[in-house]
């Protein structure tokens, strides 16, 4: 291809002019092609559940869930035990004034129905005050003490208040009727008593608070806790406690007070958020033998899950799975502190409703990622008619040898690779052209060095032949006796001697020899006595004659 400088500059100048870059043709049809692919893995993904699209809003629904609902139940849990402690320090006092006032002491009101009946009294005001200021649904004191020990039934006194027909978590309007306590006291303070009303609570209904009465206590901080899950008697409510002890001025303990949270007042007041997951809800468990038991709360949207009293668990990576009544749950748990005892706050939602998410989500991304990809695959096919058959083109002519000038190109890159063929043959011709003359100088070169190698020879064997006939003609000079004596004398050398004899033979000076073998001048002047007594000479020039027969000797030359 032969293309005449002045055509590829006036043709390369258009080209640059109005063409478009080959790399920016491959590199947005590639695009094109790599995005159609990606989405096409991703759609197949989506489809199979490979990737999960609702792990991240799942995980990021049931972490704000989890962390408002731990947070809401420390803190309903903390203003419960500052009122507890404050409710404690008043029955204390006023339980104080009471038996002053009666000048009776905390022993002697057992038995005794008319006393505890005035003590109640004293201290109905004061456990009903507090009711109403505190995040609840009832609130107690439990007294050591009882009108008639003689019952086979033990039971303790008390005072025993709770709200009425709960309806929504504010608890201001609403009536207050009691649950343990004299009667007489509920008709006095106008209040009704509880369907299941009796006088004194029977031992065994709270444990937990028996316990709590039964020990003593420095601190009542300290000592307060909330309680297990617990069924009312002869009713359908369950509920919590939050316990304190009630000291005796002497710091012995008298009783417990604190303030109930019904299973009712818990799911009105830690309604899930709701958001996306309609049916998600929150708990507060207690460890038991089985799994999980407690208090359920349900979703802001009204829902309220069916299951069981208890709750298996277990791990799946950071989600746990619950399962309860046959349904499967998925959630999160933590692990939180009320008061002197532990207990875990959990959210989760079905099972069911997540995998109809996923299948919905997973349906509505891959139609979106289908038709992205159809778009994708158009533009590429375009494109590649657009961009990339040009350059197949283009190609196609160079093979042939057409140039720039019989059809134009508008790539550049097509451009410059005809202007860089016309340079490269251009130098390949100059590199040819020198490559000759440097062939015909090396041969040149050649021939006069086999000139010179064939003299060298020549003089080779005039040298040879006049070493033969100068050794033949030392022979004759040489004594055959001494030189007998002389090859002898070679045995008898000590390997210094020998090292010394053969540097000669080489033709070192004596300079030289004692500058090899690291000895002194006058240790060289004792080797060469011995060498001459030795080989029968007298002198070092005598041993060149000799060397040079023996070495005739070794080559068998006459």
């Amino acid at each position: 291809m032969k293309l005449r400088l002045k055509d590829i500059r006036s043709a390369l100048g258009a080209a640059r002019t109005g063409s478009v870059s080959m790399r920016r043709r491959l590199m947005l049809y590639f695009f094109a092609v790599l995005l159609l692919f990606s989405l096409l893995i991703a759609m197949l993904l989506f489809l199979f559940g490979a990737i999960d699209p609702l792990d991240s809003e799942l995980e990021w629904a049931l972490e704000n869930q989890l962390e408002s609902t731990a947070n809401f139940v420390e803190w309903q849990c903390n203003n419960q035990a500052a009122y507890a402690i404050s409710l404690s320090q008043q029955l204390t006092s006023e339980i104080k004034e009471e038996l002053s006032d009666s000048k009776l002491t905390f022993d002697r009101l057992r038995n005794d129905p008319d006393a505890l009946e005035s003590v109640q009294n004293r201290l109905f005001s004061i456990i009903h005050s507090n009711m109403q200021l505190v995040p609840c649904s009832g609130a107690f004191c439990f007294l050591n003490t009882t009108v008639n020990d003689t019952l086979p039934d033990k039971s303790y006194q008390g005072l025993y208040l709770k709200y009425a027909n709960l309806y929504a978590e504010n608890t201001i309007h609403n009536d207050i009727c009691m649950f343990r306590g004299f009667s007489s006291v509920a008709r006095e303070n106008d209040i009704n008593l509880y369907s299941t009303w009796q006088l004194e609570t029977k031992e065994g209904l709270f444990p937990e608070a028996e316990a709590l009465m039964a020990s003593k206590h420095e601190s009542i901080s300290k000592a307060g806790f909330l309680s297990s899950v617990y069924k009312l008697p002869d009713s359908w409510e369950n509920v919590r406690l939050f316990c304190v002890p009630v000291l005796d001025p002497d710091g012995n303990t008298i009783g417990a007070c604190g303030f109930e949270i019904s299973n009712l007042y818990f799911m009105l007041s830690h309604k899930a958020l709701g958001a996306d997951q309609s049916q998600i809800f929150c708990a507060l468990f207690d460890r038991c033998s089985d799994g999980y038991t407690g208090q359920i709360s349900g979703n802001q949207s009204g829902y309220f899950p069916l299951v069981d009293s208890v709750f298996t668990a277990e791990n799946d990576g950071n989600r746990t799975v619950f399962h309860s009544g046959g349904i499967e749950y998925i959630g999160k748990i933590r692990e939180v502190r009320l008061g002197a005892t532990g207990h875990v706050v959990a959210v989760m939602v079905p099972a069911e409703e997540y995998h109809a998410l996923v299948r919905t989500v997973q349906l509505k991304i891959s139609v979106i990622l289908f038709i992205t990809a159809i778009a994708i695959l158009i533009f590429a096919l375009w494109g590649s008619k657009r961009y990339v058959a040009p350059i197949l083109k283009d190609l196609e002519r160079v093979k042939e040898g057409v140039g720039p000038e019989q059809e134009g190109s508008r790539i550049l890159e097509i451009v410059d690779l005809f202007a860089f063929l016309e340079q490269q043959d251009l130098e390949h011709e100059a590199a040819v052209s020198a490559l000759h003359q440097e062939a015909q100088e090396a041969e040149h070169r050649l021939e006069h060095l086999q000139s010179e190698l064939s003299q060298a020879n020549r003089d080779y064997e005039l040298a040879q032949v006049e070493i033969s006939r100068l050794a033949y003609s030392r022979k004759q000079e040489v004594d055959p006796d001494e030189f007998r004596f002389f090859l002898g004398g070679i045995s008898k050398f000590t390997p210094t001697e020998r090292k010394v004899f053969d540097l000669y033979l080489d033709g070192k000076s004596a300079k030289e020899i004692i500058e090899i073998l690291g000895i002194s001048e006058n240790t060289l002047k004792f080797h060469n006595k011995n060498l001459y007594n030795k080989l029968g000479v007298s002198s070092r020039k005598q041993l060149p004659r000799y060397a040079a027969l023996m070495k005739q000797q070794e080559t068998g030359t006459d």
